[in-house]
């Protein structure tokens, strides 16, 4: 990148002595491909501040409008500007001389020649002494490029922008008297990251006679902020503190120690709020059993937490699927997809690519929500932060038990990658994800039909802690064919899934982990062996582990009260 241009605006109404110490700060900047606009905003001072400008009239471009306050003035230097970047000085403030020279420099050496840079600054007081240096905590700003303009400590006459974004999202909103500047900064932060440069660049002047002292920049304030919180997206309040309502929460509490008490209460209602307002998608791929799955539907139709819509994909069944044609008749929120078959896999894929909800969670067709199970772990999940959740489940197994079994795998939790390759206990009627992941990429894989599930579990888990909720909230449907059970369909997926693993640039490289696949499926293969078209052990394995205690009778009657105790159990 060679030498650009930079243009320095200096909006000035009734400057002042400050004004000369401001300009003279332009121009004795280090960097000399500069070009300094100065805008007389109408002044009412007698013409001092023309005769200020004028002493450096050959240094600078120097015009005279009728007030229309600083978002007028500096619109009125943007349309004259000539160079590829904006920096902004106000009458009261100093550029440090090397203030355009290092931002140049520092746009270099980040490679990001489209960046918007900001910086630290010192605050002074009208003498122009030193009150106290305002560093940024450039390591929080760096992960969480949202965070600088959300806890307002962008200060405009650090910043430097390429004059290409001025153009394209300005103008400043010249109705706004006293938060032009944020109000567009905010429009900018839609599309583009405000890069944190870690070095003081300019002396920012504290005294009574600034406009964020009046009473009518608070009322203005107070509507912007309100703008800025409502501004972003699920993803993006994620992205900053994990989900709405903690995004709600921590801002509320900023505004809280700011004039801004409105917007705080404001912050603190919306995150209160904030999980009963959250809509859930809830993703069932179909394939025949048609009056089962309308009972898988209907499991979550019951749920608690009444804003949910359910797609169901209809994964090419051959069986009539009027049942369920009728359920989504009947309830707007139920949506029928339908496609060839192509396995779960790419049903779940769709299910999330159609999905409108900030959260996803998953049902297999034969399986069952108990009533409370959306309600109780969207809460956990908002509460805590965490994308990817699951909880533990009861077993329903006829053809064994009368009674349901229990399974604790909602003790797995936390940093649970890379343990997860070694033996993954998450069953996926249990899995809620934030939309955030889907939008990371993370898929199911298309090309396993057994275990697809378990690798995305393994995907997710290398980047995201994991929200294991040790509360059983579905019943899962257990059979002889089962692939939980089968012991030729968990030689086939775990065979699947070892060689998917061992293939994959980072999994391969947790040797311990793989070695203990790879032992389960030689376990396994040793059974088959002994005893081919048996199940007996897998079933010696999960029986005392479903079973052995926590059962209980399962009839249609016991739904409702399974979900009332299942916080409990």
């Amino acid at each position: 990148m060679k030498n650009p241009k930079v243009t320095i605006a200096m909006p000035v109404y009734n400057g002042g002595h400050y004004f000369r110490l401001a300009l003279e700060s332009a121009l004795a900047q280090t960097y000399d491909n500069i070009e300094i606009i100065v805008v007389n905003d109408g002044s009412t001072d007698d013409g001092a501040t023309r005769a200020v400008a004028e002493d450096y009239a050959s240094r600078i471009r120097y015009i005279e409008q009728p007030n229309k306050g600083v978002a007028g003035a500096l619109n009125t230097a943007i349309a004259a500007m000539t160079g590829d970047y904006f920096a902004w000085l106000s009458h009261d403030d100093i550029h440090l001389p090397e203030k355009t020279e290092r931002q140049v420099a520092w746009l270099r050496r980040i490679g990001r020649p489209d960046a918007i840079l900001f910086s630290d600054y010192d605050l002074i007081d009208p003498d122009g002494k030193l009150i106290v240096p305002a560093r940024m905590p450039h390591d929080k700003f760096f992960a969480t490029p949202m965070l600088p303009l959300l806890n307002g400590a962008i200060n405009g006459c650090t910043l430097l922008i390429p004059a290409e974004l001025m153009r394209r999202y300005g103008p400043f909103d010249e109705s706004l008297r006293y938060t032009q500047d944020y109000d567009l900064w905010n429009a900018m932060l839609a599309q583009h990251e405000f890069f944190h440069q870690p070095e003081i660049l300019v002396q920012y002047r504290v005294h009574p006679g600034q406009d964020s002292h009046k009473p009518q920049a608070v009322t203005e304030g107070e509507a912007l902020w309100r703008r800025m919180l409502d501004s972003r997206t699920p993803i993006e309040r994620a992205q900053l503190f994990g989900s709405a309502q903690r995004y709600f929460e921590s801002l509320g509490a900023f505004l809280e120690q700011t004039p801004y008490k409105e917007a705080s209460s404001y912050a603190k209602d919306r995150a209160s709020k904030a999980a009963e307002q959250t809509l859930v998608s809830v993703v069932i791929p179909v394939w025949n059993e048609i009056e089962v799955a309308c009972r898988a539907v209907r499991s979550v139709l019951d749920q608690t937490h009444r804003n949910l819509e359910v797609l169901v994909v209809d994964d090419g069944s051959t069986e009539d699927t009027t049942p369920l044609k009728r359920l989504a008749e009947a309830d707007g929120r139920v949506r029928l997809i339908r496609q060839s078959n192509r396995g779960p896999a790419a049903a779940r894929n769709l299910g999330m690519d159609k999905a409108r909800g900030e959260y996803i969670a998953f049902l297999d067709s034969d399986d069952l929500f108990l009533p409370l199970k959306v309600q109780r772990q969207l809460e956990l999940m908002q509460r805590s932060g965490r994308l990817f959740s699951h909880t533990s489940y009861y077993v329903n197994f006829p053809e064994y038990s009368s009674e349901l079994g229990l399974l604790r795998s909602g003790a797995f939790t936390g940093a649970i990658y890379p343990s997860i390759i070694g033996g993954c206990p998450i069953a996926t009627p249990t899995v809620m994800l934030h939309r955030m992941l889907p939008a990371q990429g993370f898929a199911f894989p298309e090309a396993l039909s057994i275990g697809e599930d378990v690798l995305t579990w393994i995907d997710i888990s290398s980047r995201h802690e994991c929200l294991g909720i040790d509360e059983p909230l579905t019943v899962v449907e257990w059979a002889r064919s089962s692939a939980a059970l089968s012991v030729e369909k968990g030689m086939h997926g775990l065979s699947r899934l070892l060689t998917t693993v061992q293939g994959h640039p980072a999994h391969s490289q947790h040797t311990a982990q793989v070695a203990r696949l790879r032992a389960a499926l030689a376990e396994i293969a040793k059974a088959h062996r002994q005893n081919p078209g048996s199940d007996s052990y897998l079933l010696d394995q999960l029986i005392p582990a479903a079973f052995g205690s926590g059962a209980r009778k399962w009839t249609s009657a016991s739904h409702h009260t399974l979900a009332k105790e299942a916080v409990c159990a």
